[in-house]
């Protein structure tokens, strides 16, 4: 015993109590304390979801767009009126369910992507018994998070619900307590969330692709050296749970997405809190898409190098210098050991940013900085909160651009530079004037633009009629 009171004391950060040596049943109950504290603090601010599912699979439960559902369900489901409603009673039972955690003042609830992916509906139970309909506001397939809000009808009220503190994953380290809450097997459709216990087991751990992930090139950063692993494995259910650290914050989202066949099916794995995990939980919680940064370069995929096997021209890469057999050894700050860490530290850095790059060229340490541009989603994410359309128009990075008619390939259009048309709304005058997906603008107004917030600059200080120069020739947009 002498040694078990100063690792606990380690462990959890205490200052060391005077007189527990020699008297374990205090050390223990000190310990169950902790532990209990932590759980009261940060059990109230998770949740169960239900979800329905759209006959085509199709996620439609977003703000403003879901269909309506049946008038007499959405009566009952009006926060106010919850003693008359209950999605979770027998014959309301779900079985396709899982977790979430409240995280904002507004009601903004985190969860998993593949928790409300394909959703008609939502429904939620909550502590306290309350249950509510709820909808997407954003939502990031390749982090596999997404943000959810009460569904509230106008006059109506609200659930109350409390938010969890975010800490900080990168503070942890292999032993750390933790603790997860969520909705195993739908058992916290009564509103109280289960909890387990155990330790930290590794970190920046990846699950394998299966092969028809791998083989579209739809990776998410589950696939990559990013994910916590826990002692415990999580049952169905817990993707979209809290875990978190003896103070009660939230460090990681729990996720019980099965590894591939062969491997450790249903882990204990989480999305960490850290730097990138955060900010993209900020740009949700506002409703906005997270821009993921793009380099422009090919590593040695066979070898798992980090040694550039091509930087295409007018790329970042391109145009920041970086050359064919150079070896991006860091990030900014953050070391760079082979493909997948070059990968993940490129993604944390949102597109439009400056970024410095150390790299080895011919055994000499060299830094050159880029401007990140844009990952193109494999999959498509769900925003309701957008930039305004320039009359009717919406333009991205060139970096985002799939195969179009006007443009053969990604690197063909960025060999032009400028920015492509992403949407044109129905009757506007960027439709009148012609303008359609997949065209290239290269200058507004005779002033050159080569990213998103040039062109919105440009146009915003254009009046009247306004000249596109365009991959097509000269639109005039009136």
């Amino acid at each position: 015993m002498p040694i078990l009171l100063p690792l606990v004391v380690a462990l959890l950060g205490w200052a060391e109590p005077p007189g527990l040596e020699g008297r374990p049943q205090e050390v223990l109950a000190a310990v169950e304390t902790v532990v209990g504290d932590a759980i009261a603090a940060a059990e109230g601010s998770v949740v169960a979801i239900a979800r329905k599912k759209s006959e085509n699979e199709e996620t439609q439960a977003i703000r403003g767009r879901e269909p309506g559902l049946n008038a007499a369900f959405e009566r009952r489901a009006v926060p106010g009126a919850l003693n008359n409603f209950d999605p979770f009673a027998s014959d309301d039972l779900s079985f396709d369910y899982g977790s979430g955690v409240v995280v904002g003042e507004k009601g903004e609830i985190l969860t998993a992507f593949h928790v409300v992916k394909g959703a008609q509906s939502l429904t939620v139970r909550a502590a306290g018994r309350q249950a509510f309909l709820a909808e997407i506001i954003a939502a990031d397939p390749r982090s596999d998070l997404a943000v959810i809000v009460p569904k509230v009808a106008a006059g109506g009220v609200g659930p109350v619900l409390k938010p969890l503190v975010i800490g900080d994953s990168t503070r942890l380290r292999k032993g750390s307590f933790l603790v997860a809450l969520g909705n195993p097997f739908n058992a916290a459709r009564d509103g109280q969330a289960s909890a387990s216990w155990g330790i930290l087991s590794n970190v920046a751990r990846r699950l394998e692709p299966t092969p028809e992930e791998d083989a579209r090139q739809d990776l998410q950063l589950r696939h990559f050296p990013t994910l916590l692993q826990l002692d415990a494995k999580l049952n169905l259910g817990m993707s979209g749970g809290a875990v978190i650290n003896m103070r009660g914050e939230l460090v990681g989202l729990t996720t019980a997405a099965a590894n591939a066949a062969g491997f450790d099916a249903q882990a204990g794995y989480a999305i960490p809190m850290d730097g990138l995990g955060r900010r993209v939980v900020k740009a949700l919680m506002k409703g906005e898409e997270f821009e993921y940064g793009f380099l422009g370069i090919n590593l040695d995929k066979a070898q798992g190098t980090n040694r550039v096997m091509s930087a295409e021209p007018n790329t970042p890469a391109g145009l920041g210098g970086v050359q064919v057999g150079d070896a991006v050894v860091a990030v900014g700050d953050v070391a760079v050991t082979d493909a997948d860490t070059l990968v993940v530290a490129i993604n944390a850095i949102p597109a439009g940013e400056p970024v410095k790059l150390k790299i080895v060229r011919k055994n000499e340490l060299i830094e050159r900085t880029v401007e990140l541009s844009k990952r193109r989603p494999v999959t498509a994410v769900i925003a309701t909160n957008r930039p305004a359309a320039w009359r009717g128009l919406r333009v991205d990075y060139t970096s985002t651009m799939a195969n179009t008619t006007f443009a053969p390939n990604m690197l063909a259009a960025m060999s032009r530079q400028g920015v492509v048309v992403s949407e044109v709304e129905t009757g506007s005058a960027a439709e009148k004037a012609g303008l359609r997906m997949g065209q290239l603008i290269s200058r507004v107004g005779g002033q050159s633009v080569k990213n998103p917030k040039e062109f919105g600059r440009a146009a915003g200080e254009a009046k009247g009629e306004v000249t596109l120069e365009t991959d097509q020739g000269a639109v005039v947009v009136k």
